[in-house]
């Protein structure tokens, strides 16, 4: 006996498998794989080919079909990265923008209105309901705003 020699369509359905596998699992891992089983089986239909070249050619397929899609999808999920960190972070978007106290802010808490919602403010000064502040931090839900000096004898906080 020679050996094994794997067909064509042992490659197709072992790739097929892989990709199917690949469909029901939460990788990205076997469909690179699967590819390179279907593509070394159109290769051994169109060509004949020892098994341990069939071998050679699947592991050549699979090398290349994932690790650089691997390398060019971390490298494009890096340039997708802003530096913008206050995406899905509504208070800290809030830093720097002007607001309007809408209680006023006694023994260092009170609430300012920012767009159309309500955010507790904490200040070091009690400022008086309708004053302009501007949002300087935020802790967790609470926004840190300092006052903006408008009238004569106004300190900021």
């Amino acid at each position: 006996m020679t050996g094994f020699q794997p067909e064509a369509w042992h490659w197709i359905v072992i790739g097929l498998a892989l990709v199917a596998v690949e469909m029901v699992m939460p990788t990205n891992v076997l469909l690179w794989f699967g590819i390179a089983g279907v593509v070394t089986g159109l290769a051994v239909a169109v060509a004949e080919i020892g098994a341990a070249w069939q071998l050679v050619v699947f592991a050549t397929l699979a090398f290349v079909s994932y690790f650089p899609v691997r390398w060019a999808a971390r490298q494009l999920r890096a340039s997708d990265e802003t530096d913008d960190d206050t995406l899905n972070r509504r208070g800290r978007s809030a830093i720097g923008h002007h607001v309007t106290v809408i209680e006023a802010i006694q023994n260092g808490y009170g609430a300012v209105r920012v767009g159309d919602s309500r955010w507790r403010a904490t200040c070091e000064q009690d400022v008086p309901e309708g004053a302009k502040v501007e949002v300087t931090g935020v802790d967790g839900t609470t926004l840190t705003v300092k006052r903006l000096p408008g009238a004569a004898g106004e300190e900021p906080c």
